[in-house]
């Protein structure tokens, strides 16, 4: 008895040590003999508080754990300014906002080339800018010839989108639309009563078919009645 009420002192005492503004002690946990940390409400005097060399309990002020996000606040007033003026032009990005709002809109590749255009323009005045001051244009050309290139591909690929009407066959739509078709021709075959081998032989064959070339011919029969 006289060892119990020694063992209950004893973590008393310890509780007593626990520094201010602690909220998490490192106990051996008196259930599962483990060592883990428990809020200090929490502890039970049957759990072994866990002390460092000078015989002061080992604490937490945060839950243990991997930290939360730390917002960082502006160091001053105008780079606060920057931050809003950032955001804010992040926000209203017209090529963000479609992708945003539809990632499949051929609207997304029509913004894409409205801002290349502005970049290759913006770049052609630098240029015209350095010729003028008798300055090293070279580096600018490659930049524009780039920038044109870029504009070129992009074009194509909304001409292309265009010409089909909006449909894209390699979208994330478009492969769900042909799943669901499939899947509703697979259905119709066993509600005709067709043996589950010969359901397995056409769609062997379908797929065969799909796969060799079938997407580019259906891309072409489409550009030809448009």
């Amino acid at each position: 008895m006289a060892r119990k009420v020694k063992a209950v002192e004893a973590f008393q005492d310890l509780v007593a040590k626990i520094p201010n503004g602690a909220k998490f002690v490192q106990v051996l946990d008196a259930k599962t003999s483990r060592l883990k940390y428990k809020a200090v409400d929490e502890i039970h005097n049957l759990d072994t508080i866990q002390v460092n060399k000078e015989g002061i309990p080992i604490t937490m002020r945060k839950a243990p754990g991997r930290p939360q996000n730390v917002v960082v606040e502006p160091a001053t007033r105008m780079a606060a300014e920057i931050m809003r003026m950032k955001a804010e032009s992040v926000a209203s990005d017209p090529i963000l906002k479609v992708a945003k709002a539809n990632p499949d809109d051929p609207d997304v590749l029509h913004q894409v080339l409205l801002a290349l255009g502005q970049e290759s323009a913006s770049i052609g005045f630098e240029r015209q800018q350095a010729e003028m001051n008798g300055e090293k244009t070279s580096e600018l050309s490659v930049r524009r010839i780039s920038a044109l290139k870029s504009i070129a591909d992009t074009w194509l690929k909304r001409k292309d989108q265009v010409t089909t009407r909006g449909i894209d066959m390699s979208s994330p739509a478009y492969r769900i639309l042909m799943k669901e078709v499939l899947k509703a021709f697979q259905e119709s075959l066993a509600a005709s009563g067709i043996r589950p081998e010969m359901v397995e032989t056409v769609f062997t064959k379908l797929g065969k078919i799909m796969n060799d070339g079938w997407e580019a011919e259906v891309k072409a029969r489409i550009k030809s009645v448009v």
